[in-house]
């Protein structure tokens, strides 16, 4: 069986790029963005710590100002139609705002639908992105959703991380093979990805060689003038969400495995995988990074794949990438829990999702090799309520009541 022809991938951010998966983003305006995100908006942030508090409530006014000012030049309306919610999460949070009778409007720029909204509180507009944290509970200090910066604070803290190198804009061409050996040592499997951003863009996962390292520094180098190289952990990618420092859900996706019978090949089981796929779950993407994914196994898609040898098809995982997911708050081996509920209490947020790597979530921690791997400090707490199997708790309640609780 002839394998199929690999996709053409374009580069420019008017096409799609199967390195981005399912959130295609532009390339160069990415990769400019995060020179500015990780030397610049670091080094602000930092200085922002020591401003004093009435700057910052000056600041904190900021959006509504901006708001109401294009309103008034006719730029910008506010919506009161849910439908027009521009993501899940944000709908979520609308449906449950509409359940307690808080009126909440969407900011409409130019008949585009913003991830921007305000809510009626007490006779004042509250100004947000998607989810209702005050101000003060959102910490400017550190950028948290800088990977290098999240690892190095919860090593302090001895909080379970993979081993990692930062790869920095002006050296990570030049010194591949001397960093490479150096995370490489004792056997790593190792994974390379952009030291900013979210959705597992331009992530390479599985490197065994130098050759595979280089190949993985291109992919991630294409949306992210820094890097950052890892330990590759085996397991499922897991997220745990916290409202008010303690842990409100618990969800744990799968990317699409194969499992080898002796006499199908790969494509053939991907055929046979997607015809029983169950409902909404989405047909596994053919794609460049398929193709690369199955290779650094050592796999082509015309092969045949052994009887009882297990693939992954993709680092991507969901019922959107053709796997499976499952929220298991009341599954959890109660071990972690303090654990991912001293980690929101180390970056002092009230609402934050942890991304970790996990072998067996139903086990005690301590039993096994498991790490976090990324922090999300606007996390997507829908995640937890589409998932395939399970029942999540009221999460966006939960956010609700942590903003009505939370000291003014």
């Amino acid at each position: 069986m002839n394998e199929p022809s690999k996709p053409e991938i374009k580069k420019s951010g008017g096409f799609s790029c199967s390195y981005c998966g399912d959130a295609p983003i532009n390339h160069l305006l990415s990769f400019l963005e995060s020179i500015f995100s990780v030397t610049l908006d670091n080094h602000a942030k930092k200085f922002f710590k020591y401003v004093p508090r009435f700057v910052k409530d000056f600041v904190d006014l900021v959006p509504e100002f901006l708001f109401r000012t294009l309103a008034f030049f006719k730029l910008v309306e506010f919506s009161p139609f849910i439908d027009k919610a521009y993501t899940f999460r944000s709908r979520i949070i609308w449906e449950e705002a509409k359940r307690r009778g808080i009126v909440m409007e969407q900011v409409i720029f130019r008949s585009r639908p913003l991830d921007y909204y305000r809510a009626i509180l007490n006779g004042k507009f509250f100004y947000f992105e998607s989810i209702p944290i005050q101000s003060e509970f959102l910490d400017t200090a550190q950028n948290w959703d800088d990977k290098v910066i999240l690892k190095g604070e919860l090593k302090k803290h001895h909080i379970p991380i993979p081993d990692y190198c930062e790869l920095s804009f002006f050296g990570f061409k030049k010194n591949t093979e001397k960093i490479f050996s150096k995370l490489a040592r004792y056997n790593k499997t190792l994974i390379v990805k952009p030291r900013v951003g979210s959705r597992g863009r331009h992530t390479i996962t599985n490197i065994h060689t130098l050759e595979q390292f280089q190949a993985g520094i291109n992919v991630a180098g294409e949306i992210c003038s820094y890097l950052i190289a890892e330990e590759y952990l085996s397991g499922s990618v897991c997220r745990a969400t916290l409202v008010s420092g303690m842990l409100a859900g618990f969800y744990r996706g799968q990317a699409p495995t194969l499992v080898g019978d002796g006499h199908q090949t790969i494509q053939e089981l991907i055929d046979k995988k997607d015809k029983k796929r169950r409902n909404r779950v989405e047909p596994i993407r053919l794609g460049q990074e398929l193709h690369d994914h199955v290779g650094r196994f050592g796999f082509k898609l015309q092969d045949i794949l052994g009887a009882g040898v297990t693939l992954p098809l993709s680092h991507r995982i969901g019922r959107l990438f053709g796997g499976e997911t499952e929220e298991m708050i009341d599954n959890l081996h109660p071990s972690f829990i303090p654990i991912f509920e001293r980690a929101a209490k180390v970056l002092d947020l009230s609402v934050v999702g942890f991304d970790a790597i996990i072998p067996d979530p139903t086990k005690e921690a301590s039993s096994q090799k498991w790490g976090i791997i990324e922090c999300n400090t606007l996390p997507f707490i829908d995640l937890h309520y589409f998932a395939l199997k399970g029942k999540p708790r009221n999460i966006a309640g939960m956010i609700w009541d942590n903003f009505f609780n939370a000291p003014r």
